[in-house]
């Protein structure tokens, strides 16, 4: 009896299997090997039965991974975008003459005490080159902790040779800025930044020099210049 209790597998795959192989043969040779129509009949339903639940389930399995990828993808999506407004809303909040009522209004707790953060470092490793639209385009290295923003400023070298005063012209909440006015008809542009933050405000950054060809803008190199005396304080 135990001989006959081990030769059909004990795991569900594996005895599935075994009744798949041998389903048609036990019917071919039922009266051979001395089995009733009716019990091979039953056989091949609940092999037929078996399979069927088989398939379903890893359809199931299959559809199930699908929809987890699917749930994580969409939750990330939108925890990067609720992280991103936050930080925007944050940004605001700092300008404002009640920053309080800003984080009332969004549901969202404050940022610690001014004294709990440090200043913001200074932004780093700035570039600037132009893209095919022939804006220019800056980039930079800084750390976004504590709701940390960037203001932006620029001057222009006129096709004299004079340099303009520094200028605010945006403030983002990413380390990337597309100059969607970027000057023309100019020797070039100067660009620096400086990082922002309810705990205080770094100094501007050393700037980056965008010469442009006789012509306009057409080059599209980068090069940093000597720091100006302005202090890094000031806002423009």
């Amino acid at each position: 009896m135990s001989g006959q209790r081990t030769t059909v597998p004990g795991g569900d795959r594996a005895s599935l299997q075994f009744t798949e192989a041998r389903k048609q043969l036990w019917t071919d040779n039922a009266a051979l090997i001395g089995l009733a129509p009716e019990d091979a009949a039953a056989l091949v339903a609940s092999s037929g039965s078996a399979q069927s639940a088989l398939d379903s389930r890893v359809a199931a399995v299959n559809a199930a991974k699908a929809a987890t990828v699917t749930w994580h993808t969409a939750a990330e999506e939108n925890r990067s975008l609720a992280q991103d407004l936050v930080r925007k809303i944050r940004g605001f909040a700092v300008q404002q003459a009640d920053p309080d009522a800003v984080y009332a209004a969004a549901q969202i707790d404050p940022p610690k005490t001014p004294g709990e953060l440090p200043e913001p470092a200074v932004p780093t490793d700035l570039k600037v080159t132009l893209d095919t639209e022939g804006r220019a385009v800056l980039t930079f290295e800084s750390t976004r902790y504590g709701g940390t923003t960037w203001r932006i400023q620029r001057r222009v070298v006129t096709s004299q040779g004079a340099i303009t005063p520094w200028a605010s012209v945006d403030w983002v909440y990413e380390r990337k800025f597309v100059d969607q006015a970027t000057p023309s008809g100019v020797a070039g542009v100067h660009y620096r930044v400086r990082a922002e933050r309810p705990s205080g405000i770094s100094a501007f950054s050393t700037p980056v020099a965008l010469p442009f060809g006789a012509g306009g803008n057409q080059q599209a190199t980068a090069g940093a210049i000597a720091p100006t005396e302005t202090s890094g304080k000031e806002a423009g």
